[in-house]
């Protein structure tokens, strides 16, 4: 049995402690490397871990994210890291997938990324109980990349304490930030839906900027203003928007050519 199994394993183990329910787990090829992103300085604050699993990573979603990282580049460029926290007006938007999509992608370029779940009422990424591996959970993760490693990738889950209140406090953010600096080249927060955590504004206020994921045909006008609102009341900064599961009324390839 695979190191990377048994930190399947025990991913597991803490899912069902935290009362967030079962997950499949599947056997997860390839040996484990040695950990090598230090460890945090502040017992409250997890250290960066190399994340096991991904999401998928299509032609469309690597155009539109290449599209996406340019233009941050240049309303950031000097920012070091530059952080950014993706998040959204109410839930079901699908912003954790977006968020890891930007991530991976980054990584693939060779940027050094650090993601932060926190949105601790649905975390979507796990640490074993040893520290060594955060376990992305099946509810996002893309059944091909299970037990794989994306390079320059390292992931910073919720602790336990934060899923049981319901929040990441700010100063678990904060900190994390200030530990990427000359670590990171990108930190990728993964943020709760603004209308419905009220922490979210407060969050957005500490990074460079923000993303807010739209799901094309559910997202409500209304709904998104008063998010968009919040976020500057609170000193966010909104960068853009990402519409999230577009359906194309002619073929994908008829829209690239006009």
């Amino acid at each position: 049995m695979t190191r990377i199994y048994d930190a399947l394993k025990k991913a597991e183990s803490t899912r069902q402690r935290l009362g967030l329910g079962p997950s499949p787990i599947g056997a997860a090829p390839g040996q484990s490397p040695p950990a090598s992103w230090g460890n945090s300085a502040m017992e409250a604050i997890p250290a960066p871990l190399p994340l096991l699993g991904g999401v998928e990573l299509g032609e469309d979603a690597v155009r539109e994210t290449t599209a996406l990282r340019v233009n941050l580049e240049s309303v950031l460029a000097d920012r070091s890291p530059r952080s950014l926290m993706f998040t959204s007006a109410q839930a079901g938007e699908g912003t954790s997938t977006v968020a890891l999509q930007f991530a991976q992608a980054l990584a693939h370029g060779s940027a050094r990324v650090l993601f932060v779940d926190a949105h601790a009422r649905r975390p979507v990424c796990f640490a074993d109980d040893s520290q060594r591996h955060a376990v992305l959970d099946v509810r996002v993760a893309s059944p091909s990349m299970a037990g794989l490693m994306t390079p320059n990738l390292a992931a910073m889950p919720a602790t336990e304490e934060a899923v049981s209140s319901g929040n990441v406090p700010a100063a678990v953010i904060r900190a994390a930030l200030q530990s990427a600096v000359g670590a990171f080249d990108w930190v990728i927060v993964d943020g709760p839906p603004v209308v419905e955590s009220p922490d979210a504004a407060t969050l957005a206020s500490l990074v460079d900027g923000v993303i807010l994921v739209l799901h094309a045909g559910r997202a409500k006008r209304p709904v998104v203003a008063r998010a968009v609102e919040m976020l500057r009341k609170s000193g966010g900064r909104v960068l853009g928007t990402v519409l999230n599961r577009r359906v194309h009324e002619i073929p994908g390839f008829i829209y690239r050519r006009i």
